[in-house]
């Protein structure tokens, strides 16, 4: 009877919980994007600055918006008084353009146009190599950005492991390792290498997710192609090993997971020209920058050798990095209606600057309740010699799911990059075709 008595209470609990969560939910408000501090503000804060609940309001200006959900205390995951979760500010690091990529923009960014498309969106044309849009201004500054986002620089071939957990609203956790690969096929900025490699068809990035573990999902593998052209939508194949052949899913599925997780199609390939963009300024954030020595380590995050997923699982542990004021281009897409419904009714970038990748992500589902956090932990990664952040070269990818109290998070191996990929991830021209597939359980 006791028993009984004690599930009915934590059920109350859990419901008086549940509805005030929902009262207290975080809407859409680009008020709170362009009320953030200024990028040429004199406003900063001191390297030594601890931010934690007791004082974060304080610095909340700050803060992406997002993490403003997590240390309000009205999410189920949530920031504590827990040491672990304190902010630790250190002076900024700044990452120089490797010298091919910025030699690339200077030499072709001109010549990169933008199109405005009937629906009103915008396509990109005569994009050759470097960061399309050097120095973006005027009144599709924001459109600039957000295609200086979508072709970050990336290496010619990166691989890594990702040991990752699925962890739902009461902490159990579902481990999922996958495999990684990610290859640029065109528009390249290698040293000693071609611009565009002859088996690219029409493609200019490929990302290959195979599962490890568990064992009932071994081989299942993804692969993920995103066009040259803007406006074709990306081409997703799935191997699975119990047809022992691959499918081709939908091009209307870029709401769908990837692999069972809180990622969708569109968190990894997308349309550019399918948004609407919204400038909502340059501002001076603070993000998170792991140490090289301790990024890759699973014992750097909060829930993931752990015995208890934690407050707020994926969370990087104070003394595995810090956070650094740095500046941020925040720009708001919005889905064009009349292509058709879609998942978020905003995505909002935090696109750095000086790497052009997105920190952080933004997301709010359709009655434009907060929803979603995309938040990749980044470690400096060595390119030829120099010190530079890469989208797809993260140390701790994490896909935070407020609403539905679920969260995607991982550690990585330290990602390889080039010459220093294994031998059996380096023939790009199998590994990056569909046809490639077929070779898994060969």
């Amino acid at each position: 009877m006791k028993k009984i008595m004690a599930l009915a209470w934590l059920a109350l609990a859990w419901t008086l919980w549940a509805a005030y969560a929902a009262n207290a939910q975080m809407t859409w408000n680009e008020q709170n994007y362009r009320e953030l501090v200024d990028a040429n503000s004199p406003r900063t804060i001191p390297p030594g600055t601890r931010i934690t609940v007791a004082n974060w309001r304080q610095y909340k200006d700050f803060l992406p918006i997002s993490l403003w959900a997590a240390f309000g205390g009205s999410y189920p995951y949530h920031i504590t008084a827990d040491p672990q979760y304190t902010i630790v500010v250190e002076p900024t690091t700044h990452f120089a353009m490797p010298s091919k990529w910025r030699e690339d923009g200077e030499k072709y960014g001109g010549q990169t146009r933008l199109e405005r498309t009937p629906q009103g969106g915008y396509v990109m044309h005569n994009w050759m190599a470097g960061p399309p849009f050097p120095n973006p201004s005027g009144p599709n500054q924001g459109v600039e950005i957000m295609y200086n986002a979508w072709t970050p620089l990336r290496p010619f071939n990166m691989h890594s492991q990702s040991d990752g957990w699925l962890v739902d609203r009461y902490g159990n956790r579902t481990q999922n390792t996958s495999d990684d690969s990610f290859f640029q096929l065109s528009h390249l900025s290698e040293p000693n290498m071609s611009t565009n490699m002859s088996y690219a068809g029409g493609m200019f990035y490929v990302s290959r997710f195979m599962v490890i573990e568990p064992e009932q999902s071994k081989y299942t593998t993804q692969l993920q192609s995103q066009p040259d052209d803007p406006t074709r939508v990306p081409e997703t194949y799935v191997f699975l090993p119990s047809l022992r052949r691959s499918l081709r899913l939908s091009s209307a599925a870029r709401c769908s997971p990837i692999l069972g997780t809180d990622w969708v199609q569109d968190d990894n390939a997308w349309n550019p020209p399918y948004f609407k963009v919204n400038f909502l300024g340059e501002k001076k954030v603070l993000m998170n920058i792991q140490d090289p020595a301790k990024a890759f380590s699973a014992n750097s995050y909060v829930g993931i050798a752990d015995s208890s997923a934690g407050d707020f699982p994926g969370w990087p542990k104070a003394g595995t990095g810090h956070f650094e004021p740095r500046t941020v281009a925040i720009i708001d897409l919005e889905w064009i209606p009349s292509l058709g419904p879609y998942c978020f009714s905003h995505r909002v970038f935090y696109v750095d600057r000086e790497t052009w990748v997105p920190m952080v992500i933004d997301e709010y589902d359709n009655q434009g309740k907060f929803w979603k956090m995309g938040w990749n932990k980044y470690a400096p990664l060595d390119f030829h010699g120099q010190p530079f952040l890469f989208l797809d070269g993260y140390s701790a990818p994490q896909m935070i799911d407020f609403q539905n109290v679920h969260t995607t998070i991982g550690w990585a191996t330290h990602p390889t990059i080039d010459e220093q990929v294994p031998e059996a991830y380096r023939d790009v021209a199998v590994l990056s075709s569909p046809g490639g597939l077929d070779r898994i359980l060969r």
